[in-house]
């Protein structure tokens, strides 16, 4: 009886795998940038105060909103984790997948990611090619 569903050869798994890492990679080139570049430059210091802001003023939204940010970031962070054997921005794309996520012990990982220099550094290049303003990070 075949391990693999649907009957599929190894062969064609790995060509499977292959096709999702080129376009993971290539989704990650295009996204990442975008999205780093259309944040303000204090966002890693205001984030989650607007974000609490916002599920007060509008609850019913704030559950709407949850699921969608919560199912965004948890495919970033899947695919970050990928990405760190794979060709694509690993830990970047994992940072942006965690500040989507809406779970206890968030703002630890965040502030561990943010505090290396090597991510710092990344960022805010992004941000220098598109012509926005350095992100301003929170003291240690």
């Amino acid at each position: 009886m075949p391990i693999l569903p649907f009957h599929l050869s190894y062969t064609a798994l790995l060509e499977v795998l292959g096709l999702l890492s080129i376009a993971s990679f290539l989704l990650s080139l295009l996204l990442i940038p975008f999205l780093v570049s259309r944040a303000s430059a204090d966002y890693f210091l205001t984030h989650t105060r607007t974000v609490e802001q916002r599920h007060h003023r509008h609850p019913a939204l704030a559950i709407v909103i949850k699921i969608v940010r919560n199912s965004l970031g948890g495919f970033l962070c899947l695919a970050g984790i990928m990405m760190l054997f794979l060709p694509g921005q690993g830990l970047l794309t994992i940072l942006i997948g965690a500040s989507l996520l809406d779970v206890p012990g968030r703002q630890k990982v965040l502030d561990a990611l943010i505090r290396r220099p090597t991510i710092q550094h990344a960022l805010n290049w992004m941000r220098h090619t598109t012509g926005r303003p350095p992100f301003h990070f929170p003291s240690p």
